[in-house]
């Protein structure tokens, strides 16, 4: 019984559904039908040619009346075909057809009802009053399209526009977790202490090597602190904050990590998102060197493929089964990457040939300044 109430009831929503853009389509052209019959009815009054109020109402209530049976149309080809820079002038092509093809079918709606409400000046042949409106209205009436199609694009670009900036509202606060899992990771109470101590012993062995130690920290820490930070910083600045995090983890995985920074000078000037590799580099370290005892190695690379930056971090430590831990770092970075770039953008992780993991991520390849979020 249920099954056949909901299934009943489908229509009536989907009609409810169009019930109010079907509402404000009859009321905006009621309203133009009103306007434009006043403003005939008085002109022609002025002229000392006055018209009857019922038959001038009559013809432009028509007139009205034709465009909102093609306005339903004319909306929908105006959203599936938007003018964007890409195809601007296959767009204006198409719409250009598309508005002489709708003028020329409301002039001849317009030609076979006007007649038949008594509107004054039309006669019962409808080729010849269809020929006089081609003659007369044709150009007036390819405004109308135009001004419907620069409706629907002057929507579209604000709500693209809202669009843009719901996304930037939502990464800003991906950009702000990021930045406190980085702080968290960076602060662990082992990772912390090791440094400190570290620091502490080089004050009487290695004054110099203590304050590098204590500068690489100090940097690490204002970076992640940093409220003013941009939401996409240039690899280098990114690649700066890696070899700043690993040369201190050096200190706690003394001879057993070593690592390599592959990237060639061209692609430095490319824009990431901030704290981008961090989780990817604290993955390798945590599960694909951390666990054993040998020495391991590290190494983040950069390559220019397509149109995408290719970026990788690859370890040759435990392998891929201790990496397939989808943690918060690694599922706050895959969001932050699909909330920037959608479809246009590729995480994984897989096996490294010769033993240990392999974390790539493919983005658009962009150059110029980074804005600073706001």
């Amino acid at each position: 019984m249920s099954t056949v109430s909901v299934a009943s009831t489908a229509p009536l929503r989907r009609f409810a559904g169009y019930r109010r853009p079907l509402l404000l389509t009859l009321g905006g052209w009621a309203l133009c039908a009103l306007v434009f019959a006043a403003q005939s009815h008085v002109a022609a009054a002025v002229r000392g040619q006055p018209l009857p109020w019922g038959g001038t109402l009559a013809a432009w209530s028509v007139w009205s009346g034709a465009w909102a049976l093609l306005t339903p149309a004319m909306l929908w080809l105006a959203r599936r075909l938007p003018v964007t820079r890409r195809d601007v002038w296959r767009a204006l092509a198409l719409h250009s057809a598309a508005s002489a093809g709708s003028v020329l079918l409301h002039l001849a709606l317009y030609a076979a009802a006007a007649p038949l409400v008594g509107a004054p000046g039309f006669t019962g042949d409808w080729s010849a009053t269809y020929a006089r409106l081609i003659g007369s209205a044709f150009l007036p009436s390819l405004a109308v399209y135009w001004v419907l199609l620069g409706a629907v694009q002057f929507l579209r670009l604000q709500q693209a526009v809202h669009e843009r900036e719901r996304r930037q509202l939502g990464l800003e606060a991906q950009l702000a977790e990021a930045r406190l899992l980085a702080l968290r990771s960076q602060l662990q109470p082992h990772f912390l202490f090791n440094t400190l101590n570290s620091i502490a012993v080089l004050t009487g062995d290695d004054p110099a090597a203590a304050r590098h130690m204590l500068q690489l920290l100090c940097a690490l820490l204002r970076k992640v602190l940093d409220k003013d930070a941009s939401a996409e910083v240039t690899l280098r600045e990114e690649c700066d904050f890696i070899s700043n995090f690993l040369e201190i983890e050096q200190i706690r995985f003394a001879d057993r990590l070593s690592y390599r920074i592959d990237i060639p000078p061209q692609l430095l000037g490319a824009r990431v998102p901030s704290l981008v590799l961090q989780p990817l580099v604290e993955n390798a370290l945590c599960h694909g060197l951390a666990p054993r005892a040998r020495p391991g190695r590290i190494v983040v690379s950069a390559r220019a493929e397509d149109g995408m930056l290719q970026l990788a971090v690859s370890d040759d430590g435990a392998g891929l089964a201790r990496h397939m831990r989808w943690g918060i770092g690694l599922s706050n970075t895959r969001a932050r990457l699909q909330h920037m770039f959608g479809e246009r953008q590729h995480f994984a992780i897989g096996a490294r040939p010769g033993g240990g993991a392999v974390a790539t991520l493919a983005i658009p390849l962009r150059e110029g300044a980074c804005a600073s979020a706001p």
